[in-house]
């Protein structure tokens, strides 16, 4: 799992400053994709989403880090948690990203702009200060990759995962029926 998200994440390692442009669905991977780079802006019409626990999967690709990072630690677990999908304007609402357009050709237009802002100023004024602002974003995603590789594996070899798959495929929703045990009783120890 790690393999595969160094992959995608790779953009984090970029230098400068990365610009995703959203004109169509991000879900699931996709939205983790635009959610490691630095700066969004999506039509008004996209379609954004975490989607992992709807198929018995736990949320990869670093998305428990960087949605909290970016959005706060509320709209991370609604997002997360719910597997709720967005348009573009709730995305901004909810701080997912930066600017939102009325469609997909004018969400390129204003990423193309903003980095010809960028690409105008200092350049080594810039690099620096992409390297400052993920040195404090990055800090604990290492972490939360080790434990999002270790849930997804785990994930992968469940029922709910079979299920949810099989919900998808037949356009249906999902009917999950595993379940993690806990023992809710507190523990008292004997004073003999």
């Amino acid at each position: 799992m790690r393999n595969f998200y160094n992959l995608f994440l790779r953009v984090r390692t970029l230098p400068l400053p990365v610009i995703a442009a959203v004109n169509g669905a991000a879900i699931g991977a996709g939205l983790c994709f635009a959610m490691a780079c630095d700066i969004r802006a999506v039509a008004a019409d996209a379609r954004l989403g975490f989607t992992f626990v709807g198929l018995g999967l736990h949320p990869g690709m670093g998305a428990t880090h960087m949605v909290a990072s970016i959005a706060g630690y509320e709209t991370a677990y609604r997002l997360l948690l719910t597997g709720e999908l967005v348009d573009g304007s709730q995305a901004r609402e909810l701080r997912l990203v930066t600017a939102v357009e009325k469609d997909g050709a004018a969400a390129v237009g204003r990423a193309i702009e903003m980095a010809k802002r960028i690409a105008a100023q200092a350049p080594v004024a810039v690099r620096a200060c992409v390297r400052s602002l993920r040195q404090k974003q990055d800090a604990g995603l290492e972490q939360a990759l080790w434990r999002e590789a270790d849930a997804q594996s785990y994930g992968y070899s469940t029922r709910d995962c079979l299920e949810g798959i099989e919900a998808v495929e037949g356009k249906r929703r999902p009917i999950f029926t595993q379940y993690e045990q806990y023992d809710l009783a507190p523990k008292v120890k004997s004073a003999l």
